[in-house]
C-alpha cells in the first residue's frame, strides 16, 4: 500500500504545564549559540517533535528587553514551516543597521534568559542559559528533551544525539544472590566518570529516603555500560537502597552529579526473567527483553520469537492494540530465512522508529513499539522481507 498523497486527520492535544503557567508544545528551543561574530551571528534552533510539520508564522522569541517591553520581539518570518522531527535556525543577532530593530545579541559572556512564544502570544518555552565559548552551544540531549548541557561541536540545525548517559536496562524481579538493577549505557566514543550520579525510585523523588549514589570511581566506557544493584538495604546502616517493584512496575530516576535530571522511565510488571530494555542501546525504545543482558548489549532486534509457531507465509498484521497509548504489539510471519526491515512512519513519509533490521529465521514474531516518545497521530508501520513488502496504519491517542 503506497502512503504517498493520502491524507489523514492528526489528533492534536493541548494542556498546560502545572505550575509553569506555560502552555505545553511540540515546537521548543532546542540549542543556543551565543558566542557568535561576523559571518557567524548569535543564533536559536527550534524543534518540532511532533509527527506533522507545524507553521511557525507569526511566533517570537525574545530576551530581557522583548520581555520587558524596551525592544521589540523578533518574530519569525511569514512562511516558516518547521518539519516534523525537524529543525529551524533563527539569526538573533541582526542589528546591523538602524532599519532593523527587533534582533538581540546573546550573551555569551554571562549567559541570560531566552522565551519563546507563538503566533497567539503564548509564552510556550523559555531557558535561563550559562556562559558559552566560541565552539560552545546549549542545547536540549535529546533533541526536544527535558535537559540542557553545553555541548561541543555545535550541531547547528542538525539532532543534537541521544543522551550521553541513560538508563538501559531494568530488572526488578530480584531474589537473594542476584537482586534489582539497574543498567546505565554510555552512548559517546569517550568514557565517562559517573562518580556523584544518583539512582532513585518514588521513594527517593518524594523525599521520604535517600537517593541511591554511584560509586566514587564509577566510569563508564565508551558504548558501554555501568551496572549497579539497587535493592541493598540488608542491614539497618545501609539506607539509600531500594528494591524495584516487578510485580507491579514504577517509575525511576537518574541525575547527575550536578543533580539535573537526566532520564527517567516507567517500567511495567517484570517476570524473573525479563528485563525492561533499551534496543537498540540508548535508543528511544523501550521493550520487554528475554533473556536479560546485565552489562551486555541489548541488541538490536526488539521481535520475539514466538516458539511452537511455523508460518507458511508473509504476513504482516494488525497492530494491537489500536488505538494505543503508550505502546502496542506488532506481529509479523517469515516462512523462511529473510532479511527483515520493519520501520514506522509519520504521515508525511519520516522515519519515526526503526524495530527491525536483521536476519530472521522462518517463524512468526512479535515487536512491541513504545511511542512514549511521540505526539498523537496516525503513523504506519512497514515491513520488508525478502520480495514481501506490505504497509498498515496504527494510530497513537495520548
Amino acid at each position: 500500500m503506497k502512503t504517498t498523497g493520502m491524507i489523514f486527520a492528526v489528533l492534536l492535544l493541548s494542556a498546560v504545564w502545572i505550575g509553569s503557567g506555560f502552555a505545553q508544545s511540540t515546537v521548543t528551543m532546542n540549542e543556543i549559540y551565543a558566542a557568535g561574530v561576523a559571518g557567524n551571528r548569535d543564533w536559536i534552533e527550534v524543534y518540532n517533535s511532533a509527527a506533522t510539520q507545524i507553521d511557525i508564522s507569526g511566533y517570537k522569541i525574545y530576551d530581557t528587553g522583548g520581555q520587558g517591553g524596551t525592544k521589540p520581539k523578533k518574530a519569525f518570518p511569514a512562511g516558516t514551516i518547521l518539519p516534523a522531527k525537524g529543525f529551524y535556525v533563527i539569526i538573533t543577532d541582526t542589528n546591523t543597521s538602524a532599519s532593523i530593530l527587533d534582533g538581540f545579541g546573546l550573551s555569551g559572556t554571562s549567559g541570560e534568559t531566552v522565551w519563546l512564544e507563538n503566533a497567539t502570544g503564548i509564552i510556550i518555552d523559555s531557558i535561563a542559559f550559562p556562559a558559552l565559548g566560541t565552539d560552545t552551544s546549549y542545547a536540549r540531549k535529546p533533541d526536544g528533551w527535558k535537559n540542557w548541557m553545553k555541548m561541543t561541536p555545535v550541531t547547528r540545525g542538525t539532532t543534537n544525539g541521544p543522551a550521553d548517559i541513560g538508563m538501559n536496562e531494568i530488572y526488578a524481579a530480584g531474589v537473594a544472590g542476584n537482586r534489582d538493577w539497574i543498567e546505565v549505557y554510555n552512548s559517546t566514543a569517550a568514557s565517562i566518570d559517573i562518580s556523584g550520579y544518583k539512582i532513585y525510585d518514588t521513594g527517593g523523588q518524594g523525599g521520604t529516603k535517600p537517593k541511591k549514589l554511584f560509586p566514587s570511581g564509577t566510569v563508564v566506557p565508551a558504548k558501554g555500560f555501568a551496572v549497579i544493584v539497587t535493592d541493598t538495604n540488608t542491614s539497618a546502616s545501609i539506607l539509600d537502597g531500594f528494591g524495584l517493584s516487578g510485580t507491579s512496575g514504577e517509575t525511576v530516576w537518574l541525575e547527575n552529579a550536578a543533580g539535573t535530571l537526566i532520564d527517567s522511565v516507567a517500567f511495567p510488571a517484570l517476570g524473573t526473567d525479563t528485563s525492561y530494555a533499551r534496543k537498540p542501546d540508548g535508543s528511544m525504545t523501550w521493550v520487554k527483553s528475554s533473556p536479560t543482558t546485565k552489562g551486555l548489549t541489548n541488541g538490536t532486534s526488539t521481535a520475539v520469537r514466538e516458539e511452537g509457531t511455523l508460518a507458511t507465509s508473509f504476513a504482516l498484521d494488525q497492530n494491537y492494540p489500536n488505538p494505543f497509548n503508550p505502546s502496542t504489539t506488532i506481529s509479523y510471519a517469515v516462512p523462511a530465512n529473510s532479511f527483515v526491515s520493519l520501520k514506522v512512519y509519520s504521515i508525511l513519509g519520516t522515519e519515526v522508529a526503526s524495530l527491525v533490521n536483521e536476519t530472521q529465521a522462518a517463524g512468526r514474531y512479535t515487536v512491541r513499539f513504545a511511542a512514549t516518545q511521540l505526539s498523537s497521530g496516525v503513523y504506519f508501520y512497514r515491513i520488508i522481507a525478502g520480495n514481501f513488502v506490505d504497509t498498515k496504519k496504527l494510530t497513537l491517542l495520548k
